[in-house]
């Protein structure tokens, strides 16, 4: 059908201005079951226990998280922001664990251009004398999820192997997947947008619900412990029905609105159709080694979940506490966690100074025994 979009269409060039861009019929993206090191497991003595647990982190190249930069300049030839935070509930056995959470995942990507308009309209510097291609992808989730996992061990004379496995079962309250390409000639910004979202969509009709499969294995022999874990190893998606938005932009002075985002008055005609989404969630990869001695441990990790990440480790142990400090490459960030027996904390940056803050990451947890 052909349609005239509503006013508030316009808000997608400023959501969509930050990132590389990758195949539109691409993985959802889900907040993480946690952040920081997979290996060791906590080091509760508790056989039972209720953990309560809170996350969130940042991630952008484009400007500092919590302050505008003076000049709307942007030198890399790609831009990304990803963010997500969640809340869950956990109930351990000696086992099996079950779990439920809630949870948000923003990634937004794209070329130079992107950065360099989204930065101009912030700064309300549009420039009139240039011109430059544009391309972006969005992709958001809110998402509860339902989960079991069993953990179990297997001992021999030389090692000592632990895997878990579980499933979840998801309730999928929004996805937004999209793709944005044109150009910008002077104070506008013309292009092609297509767009799938489940907004402004009646519940009923959405029918959003899915499966994930995750696991992973350790092996502990003679001092050394390696590991890896997989979340989202298997999974579906699937939506009953989403908005499938085409159209054609033409955005005359892009402006910011309050949330930071770009609007400006409607010029876009397209068509909206109405079909069913099947996706997956993005996987999320993780690889652990680690030399222990009596009193501490030094780890080699590698993480992927957008593109592969290294760090090294080290983690200690003084009375009843623990800590683990770990460096990541190549987005440089230094994660500290400090555990006791019923409650931790994970906090990470690449800055300690807020102005200049691009990466950050906060997770708390509490641990009640239960009998």
């Amino acid at each position: 059908m052909r349609a005239r979009l509503p006013h508030w269409w316009g808000v997608i060039v400023g959501t969509f201005a930050m990132g590389c861009v990758i195949g539109f019929a691409q993985p959802v993206a889900t907040p993480p079951a946690r952040l920081g090191n997979w290996l060791p497991e906590p080091s509760s003595t508790f056989p039972r226990y209720l953990e309560i647990r809170v996350s969130a982190f940042a991630d952008t190249n484009v400007r500092p998280l919590f302050q505008k930069p003076a000049e709307p300049a942007f030198a890399a030839e790609r831009a990304y922001f990803r963010q997500a935070f969640a809340y869950s509930l956990h109930i351990r056995l000696p086992r099996w664990e079950f779990s439920v959470a809630y949870g948000q995942a923003d990634r937004y990507e794209g070329n130079q251009g992107a950065a360099r308009l989204f930065l101009e309209a912030e700064q309300k510097q549009i420039t009139s004398d240039s011109s430059y291609p544009v391309e972006a992808t969005l992709n958001r989730s809110a998402l509860q999820s339902w989960g079991a996992t069993y953990h179990g061990e297997w001992n021999s004379a030389h090692a000592k192997v632990r895997y878990q496995v579980g499933i979840r079962y998801l309730n999928l309250q929004r996805v937004q997947q999209g793709w944005l390409q044109g150009q910008k000639e002077g104070d506008s910004f013309e292009g092609e947008l297509l767009l799938l979202t489940t907004r402004g969509l009646p519940a009923e009709t959405v029918g959003g619900a899915g499966f994930t499969l995750d696991a992973g294995v350790a092996v502990e022999t003679e001092g050394w412990v390696a590991g890896v874990f997989v979340e989202n190893l298997w999974s579906r998606l699937r939506t009953r029905q989403v908005q499938q938005i085409e159209a054609n932009l033409r955005i005359n002075r892009p402006v910011p609105d309050a949330d930071g985002f770009l609007r400006a008055p409607p010029a876009l005609e397209g068509r909206i159709r109405y079909p069913a989404l099947q996706r997956a969630a993005r996987p999320r990869t993780t690889i652990e080694v680690w030399r222990a001695t009596p009193s501490n441990s030094v780890g080699v990790l590698a993480q992927r979940a957008d593109e592969w990440q290294a760090a090294l480790a080290f983690r200690g142990m003084r009375g009843q506490s623990r800590f683990c400090l770990t460096y990541w490459q190549p987005r440089p960030s230094v994660w500290l966690t400090f555990e006791q027996n019923n409650w931790s904390i994970t906090a990470g940056a690449d800055f300690w100074n807020g102005d200049a803050l691009h990466r950050f990451a906060l997770e708390l947890s509490w641990r009640f025994p239960l009998k």
